[in-house]
């Protein structure tokens, strides 16, 4: 009964893998005009490099203080607080990840015309600064 259940949550887990790059691929594919033989070589490249693209959310959600208010509303009034140092460990994780990230985009760069990675670029979110190039950082994201 136990091998059962554990396969089909590894059969689930796979599933909802390959949703998620079927479906960044699609998204890509609509926003960038995408032929079918470069919607082919970006699924391909998007499996090859599931890791880095889904790779953990950079936004975590604020901490809430002990009187229900957000950390953001209690920074109002405060200096905010020093960042926790990364361990040597996280620093060479986080370094191996932007190399394959660079990696991607390279290899991205060569599926895509030039107009076609200049959209990609300018409609990734957060590669523009603070409030991810959005006025006042409002607004919908664009998602990829």
């Amino acid at each position: 009964m136990k091998k059962i259940v554990l396969m089909m949550v590894a059969l689930l887990s796979m599933t909802a893998v390959q949703a998620q790059e079927n479906e960044k691929t699609e998204r890509m594919s609509d926003n960038l005009k995408l032929t079918d033989e470069q919607k082919t070589k970006v699924l391909a490249l998007n499996k090859e490099y599931e890791k880095v693209i889904a790779g953990p959310g950079m936004r975590a959600p604020r901490p809430q203080n002990t009187d229900g208010e957000s950390g953001a509303t209690t920074q109002q009034n405060q200096q905010r607080p020093e960042r926790p140092q990364m361990t040597d460990a996280q620093r060479e994780e986080m370094k191996q990840r932007m190399e394959k990230r660079k990696e991607y985009e390279e290899k991205l760069k060569e599926i895509l015309t030039e107009d076609q990675y200049k959209k990609y670029q300018e409609s990734r979110p957060g590669r523009r600064g603070f409030g991810g190039g959005r006025p006042g950082g409002r607004g919908p994201r664009p998602q990829f």
